[in-house]
């Protein structure tokens, strides 16, 4: 129950008591032996009544209040529905094979993980990307100045390159593996660790790896040498797609990787050196791979070891398919909880709803539409019926202790006002659930919590590296009303409160509020728009196209345990999104600390970067 129903409660109690004791006043035939003031009532019986009648009254005004904000609801809930969805719990699960494995093992995105505690309750977890878990280790991870024994890095056009320290680590096969039969293109690594570490290990591998080399030894006089390109930041390019493929389509991948930054950073610190579908042939007996870094650094010289890069992890969350409990036609009311049918968790809640439907008793389905929402087909009857939703943050689940979100369904006709369904109708619906508060509640090492497949996985091992994070429930109501407000109208970032604006706008995308999180927003010290032109140059024909240069100045003590550079990316592809047809953007980063380094990303058009 909502706290705010307890000021609604004292307000209408105190103005009954009130207004009680006026009438007394003024009536003393008709009322005086109610003997009621405006601070006390002798008769308990008399107060028993007042009191509850406030509380129906106090009822009756909060939902009154409520119904404000219903449009503004239903628009957010149609353009940017990440904003009324519990934000789900997250970690990353590392999958190893046996070592008797000998060859890779594909696990598809979706696969379920089935992670629980002791008295805890269970979660369903889903893997967010693809993986491909190799029969491999790693070994000997370490970074060591310059001078370091490591082989030659020679790169075209590049004869003088300054390294200052080199990191290293040994790819060693299982012996059961068949390493000349691997078809995979990538080595997917994972940074582990403390995040003052972890982040800036991503930022020099980003940012400052002047090449790199696959040798046999540190002594191979015949080292494979690449360029730094051979190194992409695999977590930002992997589609953000953190909730798979929620919302049919209608949410922008990029502000979701805003949220994710803000709410679970590390989900972005894996690493792809590609193009090995042509080395794993030349090293059956395995190799060694050397980072050249143009700049060094005594915490990563110190910290990073054996358990830094890992292989086989992938971003987890907690979503999954299910479907609710039937809703029988003669059980719905002016609205109807959704319950979701508990065959995989004791406690789950509704993410979304992805359709919604009717039966009747000869077992014909009808697909029932959303009443705020596109619908591209014709309703065959006369009198069609919509469904509307309307959520609310609870404390409790059926008696139990456990914060979430419940969801409420009603039927409406082209009116919206509430239809009379069949009788024979069952109401059902196909839904994504999260597990509410209990991710966050699972005891995490001395191997917790247990984490299997639900499905298949045999030969495979999975564990959580991390802890979970924390389900975090919508604002909803009145602050809506501020959401989409914020999302019309702060689109534009040229002028001179063009900083502020994107302060207000990561704000809305912010969704734990911590000290922390506004801090790194609050390190965004300068902005600068400027307009700029590129030449484009497509089929052998060349166009110059006009677009806009921005300028960013971060100040890098608001960003301990978190990274600059990742968060300058991911701003890339936001302002990105704002661009206009036949235009560009380019960001330009700059850091307070370091005056003459400045960090060019690529034009960009939306999504893909101009040619």
């Amino acid at each position: 129950m909502d706290d705010t129903l307890l000021s609604y409660y004292n307000r209408e109690l105190s103005y009954v008591r009130k207004l009680g004791a006026e009438f007394s006043e003024q009536h003393p035939k008709i009322a005086g032996r109610l003997r009621l003031d405006s601070e006390t009532v002798e008769d308990p019986h008399v107060s028993r009544l007042i009191e509850s009648f406030a509380f129906l009254t106090a009822r009756i005004r909060q939902t009154i209040d409520d119904s404000f904000p219903e449009l503004t609801e239903a628009l957010m809930g149609v353009l940017y529905p990440e904003f009324h969805a519990p934000y789900p719990a997250m970690s990353i699960a590392q999958i190893r094979v046996i070592r008797k494995t000998p060859s890779p093992q594909t696990i598809e995105c979706g696969r379920k993980l089935h992670v629980k505690g002791e008295g805890y309750g269970d979660c369903v977890f889903s893997t967010c990307n693809e993986l491909e878990a190799l029969p491999v280790t790693i070994e000997n991870t370490r970074v060591v100045n310059a001078p370091a024994k490591a082989p030659n890095l020679v790169l075209p056009g590049k004869e003088r390159l300054l390294v200052k320290s080199v990191l290293s680590f040994d790819v060693k096969p299982f012996e059961s593996a068949k390493v000349a039969e691997f078809k995979n293109d990538s080595l997917s690594l994972y940074i582990d660790g403390q995040s003052q570490l972890t982040f800036k290990l991503f930022e020099y591998l980003m940012q400052g790896t002047l090449g790199i080399t696959i040798a046999k030894s540190a002594m191979d006089p015949n080292p494979i040498c690449l360029p730094a390109n051979r190194l992409v930041a695999s977590g930002l390019l992997r589609n953000g797609e953190v909730y798979g493929d929620s919302f049919d389509g209608r949410t922008c991948v990029t502000y979701k990787k805003i949220m994710d930054f803000f709410a679970f950073p590390k989900r972005f610190l894996f690493i792809d050196l590609v193009g090995m579908r042509e080395i794993w042939p030349l090293f059956e007996s395995g190799f060694s791979v050397y980072f050249y870094f143009d700049e060094t650094d005594p915490e990563l010289v110190q910290g990073v070891d054996e358990t830094t890069l890992q292989l086989g992890c992938v971003p987890i969350v907690n979503l999954y398919e299910g479907r609710i409990e039937y809703i029988g036609a003669k059980e719905v009311n002016l609205e109807s909880k959704l319950e979701v049918h508990r065959s995989l968790a004791d406690y789950a809640d509704v993410h979304h709803v992805s359709r919604v439907y009717a039966k009747n008793n000869e077992g014909e389905t009808k697909e029932l539409l959303p009443f705020y929402g596109s619908h591209r087909q014709a309703h065959s009857t006369d009198s069609p019926v919509y469904w509307g939703l309307r959520r609310e943050n609870t404390r409790f689940d059926n008696g139990r202790v456990s914060a979430g979100t419940d969801t409420y369904i009603s039927f409406v006709d082209t009116k919206f006002e509430v239809v009379n369904l069949q009788s024979d109708w069952l109401i059902g619906a196909d839904v994504i659930c999260n597990n509410r508060d209990v991710a966050a509640k699972l005891p995490f090492g001395s191997e917790l919590p247990h984490t299997d497949f639900i499905e298949g996985g045999a030969g495979m091992r999975v564990k959580l590296t991390i802890p979970a994070t924390s389900t975090i429930s919508p604002k909803l109501k009145s602050a809506t009303r501020w959401q989409l407000i914020a999302q019309l109208t702060l689109q534009s970032f040229a002028g001179k409160d063009g900083l502020g604006v994107l302060k207000e706008s990561l704000r809305l995308y912010d969704l734990v509020g911590t000290r922390e999180s506004q801090s790194m927003i609050d390190g965004i010290i300068n902005m600068h728009t400027s307009p700029s032109t590129a030449r484009i140059v497509q089929q052998g024909r060349s166009a110059i196209c006009q677009g806009t240069k921005i300028e960013l100045e971060f100040d890098e003590q608001f960003y301990s345990g978190s990274s600059v550079v990742l968060f300058g990316h991911i701003l890339d592809e936001f302002f990105a999104q704002f661009c206009a047809i036949n235009s560009f953007t380019q960001l330009s980063i700059k850091i307070k600390q370091k005056p003459g380094r400045l960090i060019e990303c690529p034009p960009r058009i939306g999504f893909q970067q101009l040619i």
